[in-house]
């Protein structure tokens, strides 16, 4: 008898894969299509926990797809990868549920669960492979994936289909170039060492160092890789396709963008350069540290003149991801911990707060936070979950928000960057002053003229609309008042990306079958 326990990697990647073909068939059949992808997304994620708690239990899984040992394609799931997939498949569930009624029914009925589907394997792909050019396969799925998402038609039609096409075409040039580096530096690995498996990979590389062969061109290619994924993070000064592309995309797909998918640079800058190009960290760390600074301050500067409630929220995650960066930059065991514990409370307050402009958008008619104004009396629930949203992202008690900045700013005093924290801290002000600017202009202050502007809608505060937003709420809110757990599971994740060897020999040593 085969036992599903041992083949939940490939579950979780084969399973959305099976599904966006199933809806491509099943498009005349709406009712149906929701059913199945809302059901089989919620099983995803109990599949998600369950591998988690495998890893959590027994180690690094490591999983061979067609038993050609370390020459074929292996699935790994270590803490970090397994965590990366739950967070995934919680955020999509509530994404999904969310478009239910939010997106209009032509895009659903035509290609926006099978897209959906694809992006989600996308990302589980990109998390647990444990091969360098599948991972690029894996890029080019959510690339392509999302691009058609973004286009996709909300209820409504606050944006125009001219804005999503030139975010689109924005993103989808930017990407391929990004695209057509890492190919380069994928096929440049593969000249240097012989194999794709990044294991393997990571053993050659140091064998070659420790016998002080570790050519220069090595020194390159982990530079490329800086490119590949900071442009996937919106880093800088590879930021510029995300103001433009998260506004436009409807809100469950800008809070999956968000929440998730720029989380797969900041994945990839931690398994990359943690296992494979350790050797060469003693240089990539400044350069990632500056880096993160100049986002940190590009995003928070931008984000203080904007009157879109989107764009803003866009130009925040470009500043936010900066601290993310800022700890791997650290590379300590305090600095990673301080790292995934921001990025954890950032996916889901950003994911909340893309969710809640969707909901606010659709009540007023419009992103424009300046024709908004006094929306506390007619939509207080949205209100509530901004005010929760913004104090997280602001780094106020008890969200889970202020943990993380709290954790990252003491990881870089304890570690001695005085200078970057002084700026990180600076900005940090920075982010409190247009979160609650824009809580001012959207739901305080005068109220906007009907006869101008029209009456509110009652449709932004619907049940399916409201329901991930408040789920995603108290997870911020658990996350201040008891974030002893999820630093716990941060720490050893930290201590495991560390010690490399912990995942060579998972992979390496495993049985051929």
């Amino acid at each position: 008898m085969i036992s599903l326990d041992t083949h939940l990697p490939i579950i979780l990647i084969a399973t959305p894969i099976l599904l966006a073909s199933l809806m491509v068939l099943l498009r005349k059949q709406p009712g149906i299509q929701k059913i199945l992808s809302v059901s089989v997304s919620f099983v995803m994620f109990i599949v998600s926990i369950l591998l988690l708690l495998q890893v959590w239990s027994g180690g690094i899984q490591a999983y061979e797809v067609g038993e050609w040992g370390k020459y074929g394609i292996v699935l790994v799931a270590d803490l970090l990868s397994s965590g990366m997939v739950v967070l995934t498949s919680f955020v999509s569930f509530l994404a999904l549920i969310y478009s239910l009624d939010y997106i209009e029914e032509r895009s659903l009925s035509a290609s926006y669960y099978p897209l959906f589907s694809l992006l989600v394997a996308g990302l589980n792909g990109s998390f647990l492979t444990g091969d360098i050019f599948n991972l690029f396969v894996f890029f080019e799925i959510l690339l392509l994936s999302s691009c058609g998402l973004v286009i996709a038609n909300e209820k409504g039609g606050v944006t125009k289909s001219s804005d999503k096409m030139e975010a689109t075409f924005k993103y989808l040039v930017l990407n391929m170039l990004s695209s057509i580096v890492m190919l380069i530096a994928v096929a440049s690995l593969y000249a240097t060492t012989g194999t794709l498996n990044m294991a393997d990979i990571s053993v050659k590389l140091s064998a070659m160092s420790a016998a002080g062969t570790l050519p220069w061109h090595v020194f390159a290619i982990a530079l490329m890789f800086v490119v590949v994924f900071g442009n996937k993070a919106a880093i800088f000064p590879l930021h510029y396709w995300l103001p433009d592309v998260h506004p436009t995309a409807p809100s469950p797909i800008s809070a999956m963008l968000s929440g998730v998918l720029i989380k797969v640079g900041a994945y990839g800058m931690l398994r990359v350069f943690f296992l494979i190009f350790i050797d060469t960290l003693y240089i990539f760390k400044p350069v990632i540290i500056y880096l993160a600074l100049a986002t940190i301050v590009i995003g928070a500067i931008s984000a203080v003149a904007q009157t879109d409630v989107k764009r803003l929220l866009a130009y925040s995650s470009v500043s936010q991801i900066g601290y993310v960066f800022l700890g791997i930059g650290f590379g300590s065991v305090y600095g990673l911990t301080a790292a995934l514990v921001y990025l954890v409370n950032h996916a889901f307050a950003k994911s909340m707060l893309f969710l809640t402009s969707g909901g606010i958008i659709h009540h007023a008619g419009t992103r424009d936070m300046r024709k908004m104004g006094g929306m506390v009396d007619s939509a207080p629930l949205m209100s509530m979950m901004f005010l929760i949203g913004a104090m997280s992202i602001a780094g106020l008690p008890p969200m889970g928000g202020f943990i993380a900045k709290f954790q990252l700013f003491d990881a870089g005093i304890t570690e001695k960057y005085y200078f970057e924290i002084a700026i990180a801290l600076v900005f940090a002000v920075f982010t409190l002053f247009y979160m609650f600017r824009s809580m001012l202009l959207m739901f305080w202050g005068e109220k906007r003229d009907v006869n101008e502007h029209g009456e509110y809608s009652t449709h932004g505060t619907s049940p399916l609309i409201a329901l991930p937003i408040i789920m995603l709420a108290l997870g911020v809110v658990v996350f201040g008042l008891y974030a002893e757990p999820l630093i716990a599971f941060a720490n050893a994740t930290a201590n495991q990306i560390l010690d490399p060897q912990l995942y060579i020999d998972a992979v390496m040593t495993r049985v051929v079958r």
